[in-house]
Order: C-alpha cells, then sequence, then structure tokens
C-alpha cells in the first residue's frame, strides 16, 4: 500500500519511478529510491487518472506552444500588441518610443564583440535607464581602462 500510494504522489508531482534506471534518491528521497520526470503524455495520463479517483477536473496535453510568432528580436519589439489599447495617439508613440529605446538599450547589451559592448558604466546612460527622450541615436562615452591589477 506504501508502495502504490508513494507511486501515486510520484505519478501527481511529474515523476515515475524508475526502479535503478536513471537518477538517485540521495539528495534528499527516502529510502535511496530512483526517479525521473515523466514525458508530458505519461504525466497527463497519470494525472487524469488521479483527477478521476478525487472526481475532478483532469488535465489537457498541451499542443504546438508558440510564445510570440516573431523571430527577432526587433519584429517582436515592434509588432507585438500593447497589453492594453492606447487612449491616445501621443500614447501610443510614447509606448513605440519606449520600444525603439529598448531595443537600442538591448542591442548596446548584446553586442557579440566584447570591444563594442557596452559596459554597465555605459549601458546606465541611455535614455531607456535615464527616463530621458529617445532621439533614435545614443552614443556611448569611451570606456574608462581598466585599473591594474595590483
Amino acid at each position: 500500500a506504501a508502495a502504490a500510494a508513494a507511486a501515486l504522489s510520484a505519478a501527481s508531482a511529474g515523476i515515475g519511478s524508475t526502479d535503478g534506471a536513471r537518477g538517485s534518491g540521495e539528495g534528499g528521497c527516502e529510502g535511496g529510491e530512483e526517479w525521473l520526470l515523466l514525458p508530458e503524455a505519461e504525466y497527463v495520463v497519470a494525472k487524469n487518472r488521479e483527477a478521476a479517483a478525487k472526481n475532478e477536473k483532469g488535465v489537457k496535453l498541451c499542443r504546438n506552444k508558440q510564445y510570440f510568432r516573431y523571430k527577432l528580436l526587433p519584429d517582436l519589439l515592434s509588432r507585438h500588441p500593447p497589453r492594453k489599447a492606447h487612449a491616445t495617439a501621443e500614447e501610443a508613440e510614447a509606448e513605440a518610443e519606449r520600444r525603439r529605446a529598448m531595443l537600442s538599450f538591448i542591442s548596446g547589451l548584446l553586442q557579440y564583440d566584447p570591444a563594442q559592448r557596452w559596459t554597465p558604466r555605459q549601458a546606465i546612460q541611455h535614455p531607456f535607464i535615464t527616463g530621458s527622450k529617445y532621439t533614435g541615436r545614443f552614443a556611448v562615452a569611451p570606456a574608462a581602462p581598466a585599473a591594474p591589477a595590483a
């Protein structure tokens, strides 16, 4: 009975016993049992079986999760709809300006070449951080040379 309760508890947590196949119970599981995460389909079956026994609502298998339909950051920031509709054209333009500033800021931080990438001191001067008006261009001050290690 204890083994069945443990299996049901494991199934509700999305894990299953492997009888020594993978994973280890040494990190806190009692009895030295071994566990692994269930594939989503198996988890849904186990969870629904448990829900039916308790006369509760089950879970559904998630299909084709798609968070954003854009593949490039500029597309995401410029085309993704805002959380709420803008009441005025001024609000819409302010949101568009914030998004352009955000893109400029993120682009400066994500430069592949370390010589072109902004330092934290340079980044905090960006209008996205300071809240000043973004004009479409941001020239970073040259980075101060690092002090020699003593």
